[in-house]
């Protein structure tokens, strides 16, 4: 899996931890950010960000940013999209690389019985 830019599906510390990590290894980073956080240190450290219309829930919108911004793999953070199998599956089907668990590994994880 080798890629140039990766879009962060995350925001706050989480985000800004994946993008130093990634940074560090140059490898130019994309927020994507809320009305509300357009002011936040993460969307301020990203390589570049994009805004969101609706929510980070926004699987839709996100694989949208990530096309728009060339990213060639998108890391879910923790929360939010990381728990989706779905959007793990139409990140692979868009053909952008998922940095996280397989989707198979996620619905395991999500069973709780």
């Amino acid at each position: 899996m080798t890629f140039s830019t990766l879009l962060v599906a995350n925001r706050g510390e989480i985000a800004r931890r994946i993008f130093r990590g990634a940074q560090a290894m140059g490898i130019r980073c994309v927020a994507v950010y809320v009305e509300d956080d357009a002011e936040a240190p993460f969307v301020r450290e990203a390589d570049e960000a994009v805004r969101l219309s609706g929510s980070y829930l926004d699987g839709d919108a996100i694989l949208e940013a990530a096309r728009v911004t060339g990213a060639g793999a998108i890391h879910p953070g923790y929360g939010y999209l990381s728990e989706n199998a779905g959007f793990a599956r139409a990140v692979a089907a868009a053909g952008i690389a998922w940095v996280g668990p397989s989707p198979e590994a996620i619905e395991k994880m999500g069973d709780k019985i």
